[in-house]
């Protein structure tokens, strides 16, 4: 095979209208295709694979993705972080999936977020510690506590139980002392709003817990209590986790000055706790969803959405 040129320039940059020239009988040398592809530099391998082509054109580039976000997605994804400086962006997908106000992945919201300079959640600290096993239903096992609340120029007690299966908040009270029975009297009630419930107890070493007659209530309504280690309050982490929650986001910055104001502050965000927060580690669901819920029915309702909105931008 061979191609005929009148002139063969030096220029290199000429190559590929050497390429493009039609052969000429009257040219006066006799090139073969090797030799001129020597002379310009220019690959064999390059040369055969532009035959085979229509043009000149590299095609190889990635075709457009077609689940990426629209403009108007991205604008209201990012309108409703800045709604929601507290919350994190897993949170903020679900939450958006759930209001129907767009359809994205975590991962589409963390992009987006990042692109805007919005990712200002704090890390979570890591804990260690050997915790009991993950519970498998709701009520097989409660944590309780005690945090201190500074209300009206004296300390009172928040006496809590939370479910450890879906993070609900079975029962509270807010009580004047840290007697034994002041938080015996929480687990009865908590007992009593669930009469069926027959879960483990976990808690920590402190006097109410280990006296003799917290130690009858267990016997009595044969209950199993689960102590904590000493001095490891990573222990009974689930509960330490909610009381960062309540004083960081519950009660924040807010000075309490009497006992109803403070119960009726306590009162709401529980309220919105079990009930309207997104929960990580229950798949950002709420707190109720998995107590007396169906989770896996609104898990597969929300990722229903997100494959139908994906069609949508096809």
């Amino acid at each position: 095979m061979a191609i005929r040129f009148n002139q063969i320039a030096d220029n290199k940059s000429k190559k590929e209208s050497y390429l493009h020239d039609q052969p000429n009988e009257t040219t006066n040398w006799l090139w073969s295709v090797l030799k001129i592809l020597k002379v310009l530099g220019i690959p064999s391998s390059n040369y055969y694979r532009w035959c085979n082509n229509s043009s000149l054109t590299d095609n190889r580039g990635r075709t457009p993705s077609l689940d990426r976000t629209l403009p108007e997605e991205e604008q209201k994804i990012v309108a409703y972080a800045l709604k929601h400086p507290q919350e994190g962006y897993r949170r903020v997908a679900w939450m958006m999936v759930d209001e129907d106000v767009v359809y994205v992945c975590p991962s589409t919201v963390y992009r987006i977020l990042d692109k805007h300079d919005l990712l200002y959640r704090w890390k979570r600290s890591s804990s260690v510690g050997v915790r009991p096993a993950k519970a498998r239903e709701a009520d097989e096992r409660w944590h309780t506590d005690i945090l201190y609340l500074w209300v009206m120029d004296r300390w009172f007690f928040l006496v809590t139980v939370l479910d450890a299966y879906s993070r609900y908040i079975v029962h509270w009270k807010l009580v004047f002392s840290m007697a034994a029975d002041d938080v015996m009297d929480v687990i009865e009630e908590a007992l009593e709003k669930t009469p069926a419930a027959a879960p483990q107890v976990v808690s920590d070493n402190g006097s109410q817990f280990i006296g003799k007659e917290f130690r009858k209530l267990i016997k009595r309504h044969s209950l199993v209590q689960i102590k904590t280690r000493r001095q490891h309050p990573e222990s009974n982490g689930l509960i330490e986790r909610y009381h960062r929650s309540f004083r960081e986001e519950g009660v924040g910055e807010r000075a309490l000055s009497d006992y109803y104001q403070a119960c009726d502050l306590i009162k709401k965000w529980i309220d919105y706790y079990n009930n309207r927060r997104l929960h990580s580690a229950i798949y950002y669901l709420r707190s109720v969803d998995y107590y007396r819920g169906e989770p896996k029915k609104l898990i597969k309702e929300r990722l229903e959405k997100l494959k139908q909105a994906r069609k949508l931008r096809r």
